[in-house]
């Protein structure tokens, strides 16, 4: 008999867990007084659940505050329009309802306690303040009129005399030799280049939409060759083909002051929706003042780091050779692969003993083996900028300027999948799961996007902090 009675007290501590943990999730702090509700709860789920009167006498009893009918009926089902009788059926279905509010408070606000004193307050307009967040029908984007001056195409391996590198270099080639037919000829082609560039930049200027801004760095051939193609590759996908959506594309547009160059880019920061930010070899003041710059303003940042397996690097590494060949026309296969490989781990000249061996003497260099090398260095390299962003990086989370809300990178690792994240930013369809981590004994939530597994927001445990932050943001 007292084994019975046993089983039932650990079952009714359970339920009573059950039911302080999920107030908790809701409301973002503990209960301010100790109720035994279970055995309540139990008589209710066992009979027709837990409605919207009972709900609130719980939360009262509780120490919580009292939540608006229509905040009951989002916890049920997402809805807003409250309809008498609809209950809570099972424990299981009041956290689904706590989780998909959860989602919503740390998303719009970055702190589940404020989004539960705002949302569940009978002055706030729950449904508008859904409608502001929801999807946005893809027919809007499909729909829109071609653009009045549409951008001219400019060939991938013809993007390069957008450079500055190309125009110092053609100068001081035609300086010792003014009559090079060579140079005079691509001279003229870089002129006709940079002409129909400066009309693109026009284009972007008075362009009535502006959807995604692509942030890169380019100086070398080579690079402005693979972010066309990367750029094209993204925006001409199925996931992305059949919306009329807008991007600026840095490999399209020419401005030939710094100043003009900085301050229209700038515009278009502000106008666009989301950034696509392109890992490269190496990182570039720029560029991660482009990505800090769109989650200061509370927008998405989809950073595209590329992927290669084991099947795709051989064929990688020969393109990327031959790319960088027609800058460096008169180097050998071994410089162009040692070159390279100082780009991707440059510590390899002081800490391997095979590439110094190479380097001591190129001609001995086995170049089967050094692209194989090569290939290894650029997956390790892509694999780590991935994961530091993802897991390690400050730059990964910034506050929006604004709001005081963590934002988060969404790091992608194809083309398709940055299409894809893009879509979903821009009709507001993705897709999230809410994270709780343990740090130093501190609870931490994260909410987490569900493809790439991204922190796209983060609400911190730390109530000192909390306590500081607020009070000073919203002073």
């Amino acid at each position: 008999m007292s084994s019975e009675i046993s089983v039932i007290e650990k079952v009714v501590e359970t339920t009573q867990l059950k039911i302080c943990d999920l107030l908790r999730q809701l409301t973002g702090q503990k209960a301010e007084f100790d109720r035994q509700l279970s055995d309540k709860v139990d008589d209710l789920l066992s009979g027709s659940g837990v409605g919207y009167s009972q709900f609130n006498e719980m939360l009262l009893l509780l120490g919580y505050d009292r939540v608006s009918p229509s905040f009951f009926r989002f916890l049920i089902d997402g809805d807003t329009e409250y309809v008498g009788g609809e209950a809570f059926a099972s424990l299981e279905d009041m956290g689904k309802g706590i989780d998909r509010f959860r989602k919503l408070a740390i998303l719009n606000y970055g702190n589940v306690k404020f989004g539960f004193k705002y949302l569940s307050s009978f002055t706030t307009n729950l449904h508008d303040e859904i409608e502001r967040i929801g999807p946005v029908d893809e027919e809007i984007f499909k729909q829109r009129h071609d653009p009045l001056w549409p951008v001219d195409v400019i060939a991938a391996e013809k993007t390069y005399y957008l450079g500055y590198l190309i125009e110092r270099q053609l100068k001081l080639q035609l300086e010792e030799n003014p009559n090079n037919p060579e140079v005079l000829k691509q001279l003229r082609e870089r002129e006709e280049i940079v002409s129909r560039a400066k009309r693109n930049q026009d284009a972007y200027l008075t362009s009535d939409h502006m959807d995604v801004y692509v942030a890169t760095s380019m100086r070398e051939r080579h690079e402005y060759q693979i972010i066309n193609e990367v750029v094209r590759d993204v925006f001409s996908s199925d996931a992305l083909a059949e919306l009329k959506v807008r991007w600026f594309d840095p490999t399209q547009a020419y401005c030939a002051d710094r100043i003009d160059k900085g301050l229209s880019e700038a515009l278009m920061l502000k106008r666009a929706f989301c950034t696509l930010y392109l890992a490269q070899e190496s990182d570039t003041f720029g560029k991660d003042s482009e990505l800090a710059s769109t989650l200061a303003q509370g927008k998405p940042v989809v950073a595209y780091i590329p992927r290669f397996d084991s099947n795709e690097i051989d064929s990688h590494v020969e393109s990327l050779l031959k790319m960088v060949a027609l800058s460096h026309p008169d180097a050998t296969e071994a410089e162009l692969i040692l070159g390279q490989l100082k780009v991707f781990n440059p510590k390899l000249a002081w800490k391997d003993s095979q590439v110094q061996s190479w380097l001591a003497d190129i001609n001995a260099i086995d170049i089967t083996k050094a692209k194989r090398r090569l290939g290894v260095e650029i997956i390790k390299h892509y694999d780590k900028r991935a994961d530091t962003l993802k897991h390690s990086h400050p730059l990964g989370i910034q506050v929006h300027l604004q709001t005081g809300v963590a934002n988060g990178v969404l790091v992608a690792r194809t083309p398709l999948e940055c299409a894809t994240l893009i879509r979903q930013i821009l009709t507001r369809t993705l897709e999230f799961e809410v994270e709780e981590k343990i740090v130093e004994g501190v609870q931490y939530l994260m909410l987490i996007e569900a493809a790439t597994g991204s922190v796209f927001r983060v609400m911190t445990g730390d109530r000192f902090l909390t306590n500081a932050f607020w009070n000073f943001y919203l002073d």
